[in-house]
């Protein structure tokens, strides 16, 4: 049987279905790709987390406060190409937010050849890891797991 998807004021959605993974961790998924989103929901849901999701920093902020996530997935371009960068600063200089794991999602690499590492980027991108798009589901579940962990 499906899990239960609620549709909340902000446009996000929470998997209500727990799982098998790691007793339930919620997971925040912060991208303007409705395709990337649904699919990546699948795969998160699919080995046991709980999924929230925004379109854009406004409602990922706002998710942040309903959902409380365990850990972040953030794209790095959205409405305005620097919005992941701005919202990942801002979540890792708040003593509230901190402490949870961040992981940016970029197609940057493909289209402009930069590439972010958390051991050479940290100083101005205070991301935990990087994942390049398309993200390969295996690669995504293990980093996620690391950082969980």
């Amino acid at each position: 049987m499906a899990g239960l998807c609620l549709r909340l004021r902000t446009g996000f959605r929470v998997n209500t279905e727990g799982g098998e993974g790691l007793a339930g961790e919620k997971i925040l998924i912060v991208d303007d790709d409705q395709d990337f989103t649904a699919a990546t929901s699948t795969i998160l849901e699919a080995n046991g987390f709980e999924v929230a999701v925004a379109h854009n920093t406004d409602d990922g902020k706002k998710a942040i406060g309903a959902a409380k996530p365990d850990l972040i997935l953030l794209d790095v371009m959205m409405e305005h190409m620097d919005d992941g960068f701005n919202m990942c600063r801002d979540l890792k200089s708040s003593e509230d937010t901190s402490s949870i794991p961040v992981i940016m999602l970029t197609g940057v690499t493909g289209k402009t050849g930069l590439k972010f590492s958390p051991k050479t980027d940290q100083e101005w991108l205070p991301a935990d890891d990087y994942l390049d798009k398309p993200v390969d589901p295996e690669e995504l579940i293990e980093r996620v797991k690391k950082l969980l962990g």
